[in-house]
């Protein structure tokens, strides 16, 4: 699989990390290659579906799992891979632990989007599904990756790191046209 952009940093980090995440992520495009992302409310940014495997986990059941909870997604179909980014960041809202993060991005298709089985976290960050242009998604979370709310600990790399795959994607369809 191949690596999608240089390791993002967080800012302020100039320890190795002692802690490993691995998540996988789903790209979702529609007839008009809009790209399905979470909108969530909270931080008015857009992230992709998907997030952390669970030890008795495998990529593929990890998420299908996710997509089911954040999205309701139905008959999913894991196709191929886009590929990898990593990045070395805190974990959320404290500079106690330092991650390496390795995020995995798949190319899915699914049947249907319904209810959602939200986490606690994601119901309090009110995160929806919606299809957006990848340019506009780019150019939103552009404008909102600076503000003080994506300057939390562990939050910095988020929106970097999707902008970074966005573009991939881009090319990537430009490639398949």
């Amino acid at each position: 699989m191949r690596e999608l952009g240089p390791i993002i940093i967080e800012e302020g980090i100039l320890q190795k990390p002692q802690k490993f995440r691995k998540t996988i992520r789903a790209i979702i495009l529609n007839e008009d290659n809009q790209v399905l992302m979470l909108y969530s409310k909270r931080f008015n940014d857009y992230t992709f579906p998907g997030g952390g495997l669970k030890a008795n986990e495998n990529e593929e059941k990890a998420l299908k799992r996710e997509l089911k909870e954040e999205i309701g997604a139905s008959q999913i179909k894991i196709n191929e891979p886009l590929g990898f980014i990593n990045e070395i960041k805190y974990g959320l809202f404290t500079n106690e632990s330092i991650y390496l993060q390795t995020s995995y991005y798949y190319f899915v298709d699914v049947e249907e989007i319904g209810y959602t089985k939200l986490e606690k976290r994601e119901i309090f960050d009110d995160i929806k599904p919606v299809f957006i242009d990848i340019d506009a998604c780019i150019i939103h979370n552009q404008n909102v990756m600076n503000d003080k709310k994506h300057q939390a600990y562990g939050l910095k790399t988020v929106l970097k790191r999707e902008e970074i795959i966005l573009k991939n994607i881009k090319e990537n369809i430009h490639e398949k046209i």
